[in-house]
């Protein structure tokens, strides 16, 4: 192990990353969607249910906006919201309105050529503020901000007790709009405008580390600038302003006194050494079983994309109490556990010592890593990196410290974290930062650091469950239509794994593509030629190997990971007399697709008795071949 004290004290700067909003492919596409009109309405519902926070935001908001601009489905909308109010089960019609409407229309507009004039008659099924003010219930302010204003703009009825459900809503941005879609309706607020925001949390300065709030606040009111303008007519509400970006500083509310984030804020937060037993027994305590598992499960995803060799060298970054380093360490790997808190340290020497295992704690800043260049195989991080103000210099340290095709593996909480309760009180009493990581940013800012290739790994199933019944129909069933069952309801399968995506990302970025060799094997398999002969006692012969698998065979070094001939000893009827009767070294290196002969002489325990040989190749200290789906053979002397 090779700690440089000094190495990190220049990190290479991380440059910053343009803000634009409608950048990435999902979202160009959202645009043409936008375009279309009311035929990109499906394809818009398909972004709000499979897209990321910034798609969801922009998805809802455009079909709210289409929504408005467009007669027959407004006609529609106010049709089907009186009628839901008077006749029970109305909402079931809407799909035969809008398809008797289509069928109408076309009608007309054969006759008339009136092709261009309405386009909505295309539609069918059901309505499109359904998904919208699903959307209220969504897990980022920024998008239940969107489905406010856009249910603003269908103007339905049946949606005021959701919006005033909205009136509740932790963030100020999404009570502002839930109150002008309200008053778009005629709703009269009983709340003046200090008691609609009492409590409430102003919009973050950033969403992530690239992206203005405001920017995204200035997009939304200059789209849904009338349902915004009805706040005039609240009691206490500032007066019309003229520009979007007046009206996004009102959304995102007045700034209340946070304490300012500061390395000496994360340092004190765990100084008293109250939660001793917590950090101690992380993650098998006895309450917050559901955290517990979820820390496990990314852990087990991380492991099992680990591809550092055995004994390789693994920074457990932001490792604090030492649970990750604990596992890891079981793995069969040697780890520097690096937190900036030296009280946690203390409790993950203490806890390293109680599992007798060994103890490499540094206390060190993860965006200035005290690491020499290159002397890392894996960098892991799980549940920390969202506590860093400054994400992409942790890319750029990461990167540099480690080896050609070394691995940084992060398991975080995602979209949606910072606002949880739990998190805005970390924030608000001890002043440490609380964000959350983006997917996308992540990517852009690996990218700039260096790192390809980039797996996104779906995961999170522990959560899911099926009976036998479910698992037949589920044999018989295209698996686009598949639904789980989850605390609120039945849902798409195919969006709750983009969903576990979203909000807990597991990412594993590589620096380059490192071949796999017998210290960290993937597909071991051989085809084994015996030409073997017996002479008494002796046996002897050669044994022409081919490497049929996608592993490097080491021939020398030490163990493990140093591959041999395993010759075990069976009587005729194959029962096992030694299993590790003999080795034959191999004469170098083998590598995928090549092949070598190897000679052979053994002796045998009897001259007269009859013996198998079982053949087949061994990963020292790892496995043997047969266990790994390789082919052994028998020869009969």
């Amino acid at each position: 192990m090779e700690v440089n004290e000094n190495a990190g004290s220049e990190p290479r700067a991380a440059q910053p990353l343009p803000a634009v909003i409608e950048e990435s492919v999902p979202l160009q596409a959202l645009l043409r969607l936008r375009e279309r009109g009311p035929r990109g309405l499906p394809g818009l519902a398909h972004l709000i249910d499979n897209g990321d926070w910034l798609t969801r935001t922009m998805a809802v908001s455009a079909m709210g906006t289409i929504i408005r601009d467009d007669p027959i489905l407004r006609l529609i909308h106010a049709a089907a919201d009186h009628a839901s109010r008077w006749i029970p089960g109305a909402r079931a019609l809407e799909p035969l309105v809008l398809r008797a409407v289509r069928l109408s229309v076309r009608a007309v507009r054969r006759a008339l050529l009136l092709k261009h004039w309405y386009p909505s008659a295309v539609l069918f099924g059901p309505l499109f503020s359904w998904p919208i003010a699903g959307c209220l219930k969504d897990r980022f302010w920024a998008v239940r901000t969107a489905a406010a204003l856009a249910l603003g703009e269908c103007r339905e009825v049946s949606r005021i007790r959701e919006l005033q459900s909205a009136l509740r809503d932790p963030m100020c941005t999404v009570r502002i709009a839930a109150a002008a879609a309200l008053t778009c309706m005629g709703v009269t607020l009983r709340e003046a405008s200090s008691q609609l925001l009492a409590d409430a949390e102003p919009a973050p300065e950033h969403i992530g580390s690239t992206i203005l709030t405001s920017d995204v606040l200035a997009h939304l009111a200059s789209a849904h600038r009338a349902v915004l303008s009805a706040l005039s007519r609240v009691a206490g509400v500032l007066c019309e302003p003229m520009d979007s970006m007046s009206w996004a500083q009102i959304l995102a509310g007045s700034p209340g006194e946070k304490k300012p984030h500061s390395v000496k804020a994360e340092i004190d937060r765990y100084a008293d050494e109250t939660e001793t037993h917590y950090f101690l027994c992380k993650p098998f305590t006895r309450v917050n079983r559901e955290q517990n598992v979820r820390l496990l499960d990314a852990f087990l995803v991380l492991a099992e994309r680990l591809r550092a060799p055995h004994e390789g060298l693994v920074l457990d970054l932001g490792g604090g109490a030492a649970w990750v380093t604990e596992l890891l360490t079981r793995l069969g790997y040697r780890v520097i556990t690096l937190d900036i808190a030296p009280t946690l340290l203390r409790l993950g020497r203490k806890r390293l010592q109680q599992a007798q295992l060994p103890a490499r704690l540094v206390v060190g800043d993860m965006t200035a890593l005290p690491i020499a260049p290159g002397s890392l195989d894996a960098v892991v991080i799980v549940d920390a990196l969202h506590h860093v103000p400054r994400i992409e210099a942790v890319f750029f340290e990461a990167f540099r410290a480690l080896v050609p095709g070394g691995q940084f593996l992060i398991a975080e909480p995602g979209e949606g974290h910072s606002e949880s309760a739990k998190s805005r009180g970390e924030m608000h009493e001890y002043g440490v930062s609380e964000g959350e990581i983006h997917v996308k940013e992540a990517v852009k800012f690996a990218r700039a650091a260096g790192f390809d290739p980039i797996q996104i790994v779906p995961h999170h199933v522990p959560m899911l469950s099926l009976g036998p019944e479910d698992l037949e129909a589920a044999a018989l069933t295209p698996m686009e239509n598949w639904n789980v069952s989850l605390a609120d309801g039945l849902v798409p399968f195919s969006k709750f794994v983009l969903e576990s995506i979203y909000s807990s990302p597991v990412i594993v970025f590589s620096k380059g593509v490192r071949p796999f060799d017998s210290r960290m094997p993937h597909k071991l398999t051989a085809r084994i030629e015996p030409r073997l002969a017996r002479d008494r006692l002796r046996v002897h012969g050669t044994v022409r190997l081919a490497n049929t698998g996608d592993t490097i065979w080491l021939a020398g070094g030490a163990e493990p990971g140093r591959v041999r001939l395993g010759i075990q000893l069976m009587s005729p009827d194959r029962r096992i007399l030694n299993r590790d009767y003999a080795r034959v070294e191999l004469p170098a290196d083998i590598g995928p697709g090549t092949a070598a002969d190897l000679p052979v002489q053994i002796g045998l325990p009897s001259e007269s008795e009859p013996y198998v040989l079982k053949l087949d190749m061994v990963d020292e200290q790892v496995c043997w071949f047969e266990d790994r789906d390789g082919q052994p053979v028998y020869v009969a002397v």
